[in-house]
């Protein structure tokens, strides 16, 4: 049979078929979702932008959120957010003080026990002799060894053990050079205690630090939800996205100058330029310059954050150095000029 293509044979879903199959649903109509307003205003990596520009889309919804309808990332939400993040921040440098802290504590406890060890020694010196033997041995220190440990394990091991020499041998002791059973075991109490409270310490840090990513996650998932709305809600070249501190996804503008660099020696020729966040910023281009050396200023490559640590430096050399926000829109007016001799 030749098929009539002016009859609906063909448009009935089959072909040689007596029983057709259903037409397939018709896909799930999602919701329009602009994409040159993702290309155009990226999600910060970088904690310390993801910050400061999540704080210009909270005002942006300040003004506009009741006009355009946002719902789900609001001012309140943004503002809850950023505060979490600021909290678990200042939560994790504390408990990093605490374990630099406890740090310094258990290197003066090991550095006092380290000495006691040396008056132990002396002492045993007096009773033994130079020459390794097994009285030695006896006393607690390593085979074939009669100087102090070089690792904290071997030492806090060694004042337990020496402890327990004098505890076993009174006789031992000399009260005069520094070398009892009652010195040995506060020594070894106080690098146990000290070792203990670093482990807890470092727990803390860790958890606190585990905190402050989960905060910044959850804010940037706030920020891509946020640029994402208004990708439904408003066109790609309404004015109003600069409201927010975002690029117009069809008329991207270049960001605002950097307001403030500064420069910081650190010493050992190391120094650190930092900076302030520039609206609609998405990186940052570095140029230096040494003082009677360079003619001008040379490129450094671009910087995601807003700090930028420079090494090798020649100590003595003064140098100069300016920073250019940029974006998909072009690059910003230079930033002011900052300098410094390298220490």
């Amino acid at each position: 049979m030749t098929p009539n293509w002016d009859e609906g044979f063909w448009d009935s879903g089959t072909w040689d078929s007596s029983s057709p199959p259903p037409f397939p649903p018709l896909p799930i109509k999602k919701p329009r979702t602009n994409k040159h307003t993702m290309s155009s205003n990226p999600t910060p990596d970088n904690d310390d932008i993801l910050v400061p520009m999540a704080e210009q889309l909270a005002k942006g919804c300040h003004t506009l959120e009741v006009t355009l309808g946002i719902k789900q990332n609001t001012e309140a939400v943004l503002l809850a957010t950023i505060d979490a993040v600021t909290t678990a921040s200042l939560t994790a440098g504390n408990a990093k003080i605490a374990l630099d802290g406890k740090n310094q504590l258990f290197q003066a406890a090991d550095a006092a026990g380290a000495i006691v060890i040396k008056n132990c020694r002396l002492r045993l010196v007096k009773l033994f002799g130079y020459g390794y033997s097994s009285d030695w041995q006896a006393a607690g220190f390593p085979i074939g060894s009669t100087s102090v440990p070089d690792s904290q394990s071997g030492r806090v091991n060694l004042l337990k053990a020496l402890a327990k020499n004098f505890t076993d041998k009174p006789a031992t002791e000399s009260v005069d050079m520094e070398a009892t059973a009652a010195i040995c075991h506060t020594a070894h109490d106080a690098l146990t205690d000290a070792r203990a409270a670093i482990n807890s310490a470092t727990t803390v840090q860790s958890q606190a630090q585990d905190g402050y990513k989960a905060a910044t996650k959850s804010l940037r998932k706030r920020v891509r939800g946020l640029i994402d709305e208004l990708g439904t809600l408003i066109a790609d070249d309404d004015n109003r996205y600069e409201t927010f501190g975002l690029n117009i996804p069809a008329n991207p503008s270049p960001p605002e100058a950097i307001a403030s660099l500064t420069f910081t020696a650190l010493g050992a020729g190391k120094a650190i330029l930092q900076w302030t966040y520039a609206t609609r910023m998405t990186g940052t281009r570095v140029l230096v310059k040494k003082v009677g050396v360079d003619a001008d200023f040379l490129s450094l490559g671009t910087v995601d954050g807003l700090e930028k640590l420079l090494i090798g430096l020649t100590v003595g050399q003064t140098i100069e150095a300016k920073v250019i926000a940029y974006n998909d829109g072009g690059d910003a007016p230079e930033s002011p000029v900052a300098s410094g001799v390298v220490s």
